[in-house]
Order: C-alpha cells, then structure tokens, then sequence
C-alpha cells in the first residue's frame, strides 16, 4: 500500500519534473534539468525555500519549549484526571487543519480578538499587522504539531525513575537544576525523536500557511501545489516536490545520523 500510494506518485512526479512545460500541450517529453536550474537560479523561489526551512525550524524549537513543561507535568502525574489531560491534548487532532487555522484567523485578522483588544485598552489606534506574518504562521503550525511533541516526551520521561530526581535533590540540587541535569539529558532521545518529527511535520505543512501567512509568507507546499493546480506546469511543480522530498529526506537523515552517533552504544 505504501508502494502504490506514496512511492509510485512520487516517481511519476520525478519523471515528470525533467519534462518541459508548454501551456498549449501541457507539457513535452523530455529529459532537462531545465526545472531544476530554474528554481535554484530564481531568488524568489530559492527565498521560499529558505523561508521553509526557517519558519519550520523556529515553530519546532517553540513547540519543543512548550511542551517539555506540560509532558513532564503529565508523565508525574497519579491522579485520574491523568487521562482527562491526556485526551485534552490529543483532542485538536480530531479538528482538521483549516477549522483549527479559523480560529487564528478569528484571532489575529485586523478585526479579531487581539486586535480589537489592543484598541480597547488604548495601546493602538489603526490595527496591528499580525495575520499574514512569519510569526502568526509560526506560532499556527506549532499549535498543530504541538500535540505530537508532548505525547513523544511524556513517553520517555515517564521511563525516567523518579528516584533519580530525589536523590538528586536529597544530594542539595535545586528544582532547576535538577531538571536541567537529570530530566533534560535522560530525555534526550525523547527530545530527539519529538523534533525530527515535528520537524518533518513543519516543513511540509500546506493548509496552515497558506491560510495564515497567505502570499506575503509562502512557503514550499502552498508554492508546489500552486505550480500545479493554479498554472498547470506540472514538470515544475514535480521539480519542486522531488526538491522539497529530498531536502526532508536529507535533513532526517543527517539528523539521525548525528542521534546515531551519540546514543548509538547506550
């Protein structure tokens, strides 16, 4: 099933991304590298790659900031409502992505909450720029991955025996310290494992920055899926899916390749 449905698509679209484009036969028979040159020698697209890579980065250390605290406050926890967080966190999941970027619009449009807030305390007179904006798209995939981050860390954390945390602190550790030389490395593979993921997840997001950051903030997928669907030139927006495959595939493999190297032997 993977074959068919993942691998095979994806082989056609290499195939088709060294054809040529002509609007008035689709596209022609060919084999160019003409696609490929015209992406890496465009600033405008070689910008838009660059702007995936870093908007996916910070919206993965950013969900990693905010999770740690709550996987660890639910990997601790005994008491029932344990499974009650538990479903509370897992429960955007079952939202698709566009009813879950609704409510960011609601928040940070010209006429939305933040704004209208802002007014009624004073702080502005003409609405703030917020959607639209790397940071709104931002701050949107990583409440979309969020839920992923915090499951994998609660995972590994609550493998952690708490009577290291005890000993540390019977030893004279503060609670900081505890958590920065105990908790932190011991969850390391955790972290890891929860931001390649995520990381992954970021980079190829379509619907969450197409609706948040529009085309003032576009990124790699929105990009692609306009080459194909909206102009129709399918050997480049192949090139750009082969382009944004193998980026994600190279950058994961880096990644576990340097995860390899220093958990490999424990």
């Amino acid at each position: 099933l993977v074959t068919v449905f993942f691998v095979f698509p994806l082989l056609i679209f290499l195939r088709y991304s060294f054809n040529r484009f002509d609007p008035g036969q689709f596209m022609q028979s060919a084999w160019t590298l003409e696609n490929y040159i015209k992406f890496f020698s465009d600033p405008y697209y070689v910008a838009i790659l660059g702007r995936t890579f870093a908007v996916a980065l910070v919206a993965t250390l950013l969900t990693l900031v905010l999770a740690f605290p709550l996987a660890y406050y639910l990997a601790r926890m005994q008491s029932r409502r344990k499974s009650l967080l538990i479903m509370l966190v897992v429960l955007p999941l079952m939202a698709g992505n566009t009813t879950r970027a609704m409510g960011w619009i609601a928040l940070f449009s010209e006429v939305g909450v933040i704004n209208f807030m802002l007014r009624e305390l004073g702080l502005v007179k003409a609405p703030v720029q917020i959607l639209q904006t790397p940071g709104a798209v931002i701050v949107a995939i990583a409440s979309v991955v969020l839920p992923y981050m915090i499951l994998t860390l609660q995972a590994v954390i609550e493998g952690i025996d708490p009577v290291l945390e005890e000993a540390a602190r019977d030893l004279g550790a503060s609670k900081w310290r505890v958590m920065w030389s105990v908790v932190l490395p011991l969850s390391m593979p955790g972290i890891l494992a929860g931001t390649l993921l995520v990381f992954v997840l970021c980079i190829n997001a379509y619907s969450t920055p197409l609706l948040i950051g529009g085309p003032r903030v576009l990124m790699m997928a929105p990009a692609l899926y306009a080459q194909i669907q909206e102009v129709s030139n399918w050997p480049f927006g192949g090139a750009m899916a082969m382009i944004l495959v193998v980026m994600t595939l190279f950058l994961s493999a880096v990644y576990v390749r340097l995860v390899e190297r220093r958990y490999g032997q424990g």
